[in-house]
This record gives structure tokens, C-alpha cells and sequence, in this order.
């Protein structure tokens, strides 16, 4: 027998004959199904499934008054049984993959290899010879913020959930989406047909890239493409599935996204070629760590360096130009050059103590 991904989650969820309750009905088995994103219309189609995989040697059923028990086959009995097949390798891979992205992972995927986590935590928890070098490991590794890091606005856990599980599955979605700058109750927010593609974390915040049914490409109005938007969790007021799945588009690549379109950069422009005065320190910076791949510089008669390269200009370049504040000139191109000096100019005025 070929098992389907909803077979395979109900064997991860029935109990074995060495487990505490070593019998689970069927309305349990429904319940953790669709917690962990799982979609199951109705309890016939799942006491069909589980009576294929009593036929086929996978579960064993018993009555207990009016319910039917249901219990898995043993393979692998428990995380110590598993932790024993385990190498310390993989206990490290999976420590570190439920510390990074363990947040990041739908249900449907953190509660099937669950028991593999635990297994980890028992393996590395082992008095074996090599158990301290690789449970220390995980330790010794992390990631801090290259920029200060403001407090990330909460995210309701059921909207995250929802959305992460949709997006797993493709299925569309209905949300309420309080927009930016925008003063908005949520009473008069109304819910927006999206089919969710991607997720994205930037700068602390998480994004949902999306596209919406109701808006196709109108090729004979200019628009050959999808319209595809971002979407902040912690801004959705409202999430619920429709329903209905989607064909996930061919035509969508999240790298595109994020490397070409440059769509997390916010409010990309035409490119442009960006000429730069940096002073001594951040000139020493900027040549670890271009500005562009094509970038080239040259030493200047006042000493600074002069840095030139062909950028994007977005929300996210200007917001980097700024941090460096006085220890970089922009010379070209004009316009941002102009901006600029708008910008300086209104700063000294706010500045300016003999006002």
C-alpha cells in the first residue's frame, strides 16, 4: 500500500500498545488532524481511511462501548527507542532546526516530527562520549540584528497559525488586513479573497506574500502580470480559510522576489548608478562589504573615497544612507543628491539651538 500525506499524519497521531493511553477514538484522531492544519470534511472519510489501514496491516481497532478504538502498529517505540538510532549529528540538526525555524514550520510539519525533536533532546542528553561536544553546540551559535533592533509588534498566534497553515497546504484565504497609516476599526474592515505564496521574515517583522483572485493580469490595461502584495501578520485583524484551495502559480519564485524585484527593500525604483564620498571609517567598511557587485572606487584628493555602483533606490537604500549620516555624500544622481540635502537642511533647522 502507497500511504497518502493524510495517512501518514494519522499514523504519527495514533498511540502504540507501549504509550500511557494506547487507544485513541476517532473524534481525538479528527480533532488533531485538523489542529495540525490537516483537512478532513467529514468523520466518515476518516473512518474510511483508518478501516484501510486496519486492512492493511497498519492499525489495530477494539470497541469500547459505543466508540471504536484506534491504535497504531509499533515501529519505532518512543524518543528513547529512537534517540538509540540516532546520531549525534542529526540530534544537533534537529536542536538547531527547532531553535531557528521551529516557530516557522506549520503545524502539520512540527507535529509529525515532534517525536524526532524529543528523540534529539534524549540523544544529546545521553552519557556518551561524544554527547557534550554536540550538546554544546548549540550554544556556541547565533544571530543578532545587523541594525538596532526595535520591540517586534505582536502577532496573534491564531492568524499566524492560520496563515502558515494555508500557505502550506494552498488554500485561499479571507483577511482582514488593517492598513498602514490608515485609522481603521475592525468592524469596517472587510475581508479580501488572497491566495497565500510565501513567507517572509524581514528586519523582525513577518510578511505574507500574496495575490488576490479578484485582481488577474489585464493585459489590455497595462497589466500582463499578477498583482502580487506583502502583507504584515501583526496588521491582519481577521483570517479565516474560504475553503477553497488554489494551483499555486508556476510563474512565482520567492528568490525573484526577494533578490530581483527586490520587493523587501520597499518601494523599489529604477535602477540607477549611485556615486558616493565616504569618509575613512565607513569607506574601510564598504569595501568588505559592497554596496553592489559591480561596485568600484577610488581614492579622492581630500582624502575621503569615492564609491560607485548601480542600486536599486528604495525605502530600505535611503534608510542605509542615513545611518552613516555625516561620514557619506551623496554626488549622484542629482535627484537623491537634492533629497538629500531637503532632508539636511530640515534637520539643521530642527537642530538648530540659536533658533
Amino acid at each position: 500500500m502507497t500511504t497518502s500525506s493524510l495517512d501518514e499524519a494519522i499514523l504519527r497521531i495514533l498511540p502504540t500498545d507501549r504509550d500511557l493511553e494506547p487507544w485513541m477514538s476517532t473524534s481525538r484522531v479528527l480533532q488533531l488532524l485538523k489542529d495540525r492544519g490537516h483537512r478532513v470534511d467529514y468523520p466518515r472519510l476518516l473512518r474510511r481511511r483508518l478501516s484501510t489501514l486496519e486492512r492493511d496491516l497498519f492499525v489495530l481497532s477494539t470497541v469500547s462501548g459505543r466508540n471504536t478504538l484506534w491504535q497504531r502498529k509499533p515501529w519505532l517505540q518512543g524518543a528513547s527507542q529512537v534517540a538509540n538510532l540516532m546520531s549525534a549529528s542529526e540530534a544537533v540538526a534537529f536542536h538547531a532546526l527547532r531553535r531557528f525555524v521551529g516557530d516557522k514550520l506549520p503545524a502539520a510539519v512540527t507535529g509529525d516530527i515532534e517525536p524526532l525533536f524529543k528523540a534529539a533532546d534524549t540523544r544529546l542528553s545521553q552519557d556518551r562520549e561524544d554527547s557534550r561536544l554536540y550538546r554544546a553546540w548549540v550554544n556556541k551559535i547565533d544571530s543578532v540584528a545587523a541594525t538596532y533592533a526595535l520591540t517586534r509588534p505582536p502577532v496573534n498566534p491564531e492568524v499566524f497559525q492560520t496563515v502558515m497553515t494555508a500557505t502550506f497546504f494552498e488554500r485561499e484565504l479571507l483577511v482582514g488586513y488593517s492598513q498602514a497609516y490608515r485609522e481603521s476599526r475592525p468592524d469596517d474592515i472587510k475581508p479580501k479573497r488572497l491566495w497565500p505564496l510565501a513567507l517572509v521574515e524581514s528586519a523582525g517583522l513577518m510578511y505574507m506574500v500574496a495575490q488576490s483572485p479578484d485582481h488577474p493580469p489585464r493585459p489590455e490595461k497595462g497589466r500582463p502580470d499578477w498583482l502580487r502584495n506583502l502583507y504584515r501578520l501583526d496588521r491582519i485583524v481577521s483570517v479565516v480559510e474560504s475553503g477553497d484551495t488554489f494551483a499555486y502559480p508556476r510563474d512565482f519564485r520567492l528568490q525573484n522576489t526577494i533578490e530581483k524585484e527586490q520587493a523587501f527593500d520597499f518601494l523599489p525604483e529604477t535602477p540607477v548608478v549611485l556615486e558616493l564620498a565616504v569618509e575613512l571609517a565607513e569607506a574601510k567598511r564598504l569595501k568588505e562589504r559592497g554596496m553592489s557587485d559591480d561596485q568600484q572606487f577610488e581614492k579622492l584628493p581630500d582624502g575621503r573615497t569615492k564609491f560607485i555602483g548601480t542600486v536599486v533606490p528604495s525605502v530600505k537604500l535611503r534608510w542605509w544612507l542615513r545611518s552613516l549620516g555625516a561620514a557619506v555624500e551623496i554626488l549622484a544622481p542629482s535627484s537623491l543628491r537634492a533629497e538629500f540635502a531637503r532632508d539636511a537642511a530640515a534637520l539643521a533647522r530642527r537642530y538648530d539651538t540659536a533658533a
